[in-house]
């Protein structure tokens, strides 16, 4: 069978839906519409029990004609408040909301990937399980899905496989990476209390905005002097509010931040060292300080043996020459961690730069996509699908 074939038959549908889902993008946790498209295309390509899984998730079933495993393939639906300045005819017709991250790519190759699929039932033995993921972008859609059961409950897979699309690499090749893949991504809040006073007596008062200063630079060092260099992690910090007049020491200063970390016990260790020092820095300058630690999504780890079976399918399906093999992992977080967490599962990159012209990087309001990508992406996906339940 010829998957790239089978793929490239099915991507003007691809593109169709992604120009659609593109034009009419929605934030986290308010894919009303999105889910709505996506469930009336896969009823009309044919797709098995097609139903919600939560407010705005979607779930459906291609089943095979014998018994057998159950595969998932998921994609993320949600798109990021940014306005677009790209000159596509397909841009977003919300205001100041955008598919800068690609998620309109994942969710329309996802459906090119169930159509193959849909097409070739009698190849398949089980059944493969698609999982459309809202609120990717806060971190809670996928924890959604996972409490509605879909992962331990109803048709639960036996492992699963998800794209991320790249413009580091050019459209059409494949980014992999054994292990780690992303990191865990966790906030804090961390307030420093002084005590106010006039800016021209500074005796009298205790500045938290000086304190402040102290301590992001004493957290500064917890990477460079309590993690061990060859463990990946970044502490940074966000938002500084405080202060309302140039001549009045404020009473207090906020900061927000985020913390990632690729392995667990790194991850630990902030969890304590961060409020250790931002509170000992706090008191050796007569001030308080208090830091809240919100855990986000862990990091994302590629099973072994999933990803061995990726790159096999890959090199069958769209060659070894479009295959690039990444060093490092990404410091950026996915909460398709919580699905890896728990079911053995790979993630990929799928390219889509252009080799002609700059590329603007994920989360830019310029961010555009190679479309030729998208057939390797389907085929990708149904190979994958295909190994699995064969």
């Amino acid at each position: 069978m010829d998957l790239l074939k089978l793929a490239s038959s099915v991507v003007g549908d691809v593109t169709a839906w992604r120009h659609h889902l593109h034009a009419h993008p929605e934030l986290s946790g308010q894919e009303v519409e999105t889910s709505a498209f996506v469930e009336r295309m896969l009823r009309e390509m044919g797709a098995d029990e097609v139903r919600r899984a939560g407010k705005t998730g979607v779930v459906a079933l291609v089943r095979g004609v014998r018994p057998g495993p159950v595969f998932g393939l998921r994609a993320d639906m949600d798109a990021l408040p940014v306005p677009e300045l790209t000159d596509v005819e397909f841009k977003s017709q919300h205001e100041n909301v955008m598919h800068a991250c690609g998620h309109d790519v994942h969710t329309a190759v996802l459906l090119g990937a169930a159509k193959v699929l849909c097409g070739v039932r009698d190849r398949i033995r089980g059944a493969v399980k698609f999982f459309f993921q809202p609120a990717e972008e806060t971190g809670r859609g996928a924890k959604e899905m996972i409490a509605a059961g879909e992962l331990d409950e109803k048709d639960p897979p036996a492992c699963v496989a998800a794209l991320h699309v790249f413009p580091g690499i050019p459209a059409g090749t494949l980014g992999v990476r054994r292990g780690a893949f992303n990191a865990s991504s966790d906030s804090f809040s961390l307030d420093v209390i002084g005590r106010q006073g006039h800016g021209a007596y500074p005796e009298l008062c205790i500045d938290p905005i000086a304190v402040g200063a102290q301590v992001i630079t004493a957290l500064q060092q917890l990477v460079s002097r309590e993690v061990a260099p060859q463990d990946s992690a970044v502490v940074t910090i966000g938002t500084i509010h405080g202060g309302v007049r140039s001549n009045i020491i404020a009473p207090d200063v906020k900061m927000t931040g985020t913390i990632r970390t690729v392995r667990s016990r790194v991850r630990e260790h902030l969890f304590e060292a961060i409020p250790r020092v931002a509170r000992l820095t706090a008191e050796a300058l007569r001030a308080c300080a208090g830091v809240e630690i919100r855990e986000g999504t862990p990091a994302l780890v590629n099973d072994d043996g999933m990803f061995d079976r990726l790159v096999s399918v890959a090199e069958r399906v769209v060659g070894k020459d479009r295959i690039v093999a990444f060093e490092n992992c990404s410091m950026g977080g996915e909460d398709f961690a919580f699905f890896t967490e728990r079911v053995p599962g790979v993630m990929f990159r799928l390219g889509v730069g252009f080799r002609d012209k700059d590329n603007a990087p994920l989360h830019s309001s310029c961010f555009k996509v190679d479309e030729s990508a998208f057939a390797y992406g389907v085929a990708a996906l149904a190979g994958l699908a295909l190994d699995v339940c064969r």
